[in-house]
């Protein structure tokens, strides 16, 4: 078990993310700044969200009256003097999609906004009927003065002197570029991803979805960039022949097993993969946990299914669960075998099913996303209310000072002073049973968490963090 309780109180080092970069200029001294999922990278400085980044995911750029400017996902817009960060007055805190700036003028595109301008004394929202309501796609200004503005799918348009009018209809702009031919428009995708940098670490993603220690190594999974693994001298090499996106990772002593979306898979000797099925039409793996006697439980979207040496079994609805899609399992002391879905948890034992739910009074809500033994017991992770103690006897109980937490999936873990709560925008929570503490993080979106040696490695939508 790991003693992470005192750490939460020390700094943690929050590793560079090494996400693609998603936004990138020079400013008029040759300084490069590059946005990225997790980090804002200000020539050979990095501030990520440990550092005082408002957001954890800046997403556009732009140089206005001498100073940078900042969009972030969900954080709004914000100006960069060299020393803090300070919000721009009279914009709305609603995700920036893009940025230009000509002269004293700004204008920011946000995702549901539309498209707001400010000359540094007022700020205020377009008037137009499509460029004031709908999602701003894209921002350029060209040499000649013009304002190209990308509204998603309603069009390619300019603003100027003469007002703002409607370039072209069929065109989705994702960027702009501009060459001795004019400005075009750029479908989102590759063609607008500034160009990717040599990472120090190799790791292809920041927005990490599992995390396990397996042979004496780190083994890290992502959002859209598959499964990698930590070599001697810290830096990550993907494995091959996996599907992209990755949901949970277990690892029984002999191999790893990789549940994704697209099924199970198994890790062996020399990252030998081979494709573990049991006969579902859809095998869309969404938790993994070990039992006795060799079994393997894995939480699937059919139902749960048990994979031992006696072969397959399956148990749904028709079996006594509450839903057939399952998110959590895990097996207690007594040997009974837990299930959270989607409508509730089920014990499961030789003798019967016995249900959880919001309606028996057990759980404040039916979506449950993780479970952790507590002996005979367990702890059950709800999607939005927090966390709930259910006992082997049928009854359940909030647990104080961690009932009104988001749990993510797999997002309980057991430490040797208290339990850590992996939290959808509450960061990292941990309670010893008398105090719950915060630990600060690149991201309020916790994921992941494992151990190696004396580290203790916390994976977030926008990048890891090692504490020792």
């Amino acid at each position: 078990m790991l003693a992470l309780g005192p750490l939460l109180f020390a700094a943690a080092q929050c590793l560079v993310p090494e996400g693609p970069a998603l936004a990138r200029l020079h400013t008029p001294d040759g300084v490069a700044v590059v946005a990225r999922a997790g980090a804002l990278e200000i020539g050979a400085r990095t501030i990520t969200f440990c550092d005082g980044l408002p957001d954890a995911n800046p997403t556009a750029l732009a140089w206005w009256r001498d100073q940078l400017v900042v969009g972030f996902r969900a954080g709004g817009t914000y100006t960069w003097d060299g020393a803090r960060f300070t919000a721009v007055r009279g914009l709305p805190r609603d995700g920036v999609r893009a940025l230009a700036a000509r002269s004293d003028e700004l204008w920011v595109g946000t995702g549901t906004a539309g498209l707001w301008h400010s000359d540094g004394k007022a700020t205020q929202r377009s008037r137009h009927p499509v460029l004031g309501r709908r999602e701003i796609s894209a921002l350029f200004t060209a040499r000649d003065g013009v304002l190209h503005v990308g509204a998603g799918p309603y069009g390619w348009w300019r603003v100027d002197g003469a007002g703002q009018a409607r370039y072209f209809r069929g065109v989705y702009a994702g960027c702009f570029v501009e060459s001795r031919a004019g400005v075009s428009a750029r479908l989102p995708g590759p063609a607008c991803t500034p160009p990717a940098r040599a990472t120090a670490s190799g790791l292809p993603s920041s927005h990490i979805t599992a995390l396990v220690t397996h042979a004496g190594a780190l083994w890290v999974g992502t959002f859209a960039n598959g499964l990698s693994r930590q070599r001697e001298g810290g830096r990550f090499t993907q494995i091959a022949d996996l599907p992209p996106f990755i949901n949970a990772l277990y690892e029984d002593g002999r191999a790893l097993y990789v549940g994704t979306p697209k099924g199970l898979y198994r890790v062996s000797d020399g990252d030998r993969v081979e494709r573990v099925t049991f006969g579902l039409g859809d095998e869309h793996i969404n938790g993994l946990a070990g039992g006795a006697h060799g079994m393997l439980w894995v939480a699937t979207g059919q139902g749960l299914v048990g994979v031992g040496p006696d072969g397959v079994r399956l148990l749904d609805e028709r079996g006594g669960l509450p839903s057939h899609l399952v998110y959590a399992v895990t097996e207690t002391a007594d040997g009974a075998v837990w299930a959270g879905t989607a409508a509730g948890v089920a014990r499961v034992t030789e003798i019967g099913v016995q249900l959880y739910s919001r309606a028996s009074g057990a759980l404040p809500h039916d979506w449950v996303t993780a479970l952790l033994p507590d002996g005979n017991d367990v702890l059950a992770g709800t999607y939005d209310a927090g966390v709930a103690h259910l006992f082997s006897d049928g009854r359940g109980r909030p647990t104080p000072g961690l009932d009104s937490a988001w749990v993510n999936p797999n997002g309980l873990y057991r430490l040797d002073d208290g339990v850590a709560v992996l939290t959808l925008g509450g960061g990292l929570l941990f309670s010893d049973g008398n105090r719950v503490a915060t630990m600060r993080l690149p991201s309020d979106d916790v994921t992941a968490l494992a151990s190696l040696g004396a580290d203790i490695w916390v994976g977030t939508r926008a990048g890891l963090v090692r504490a020792r």
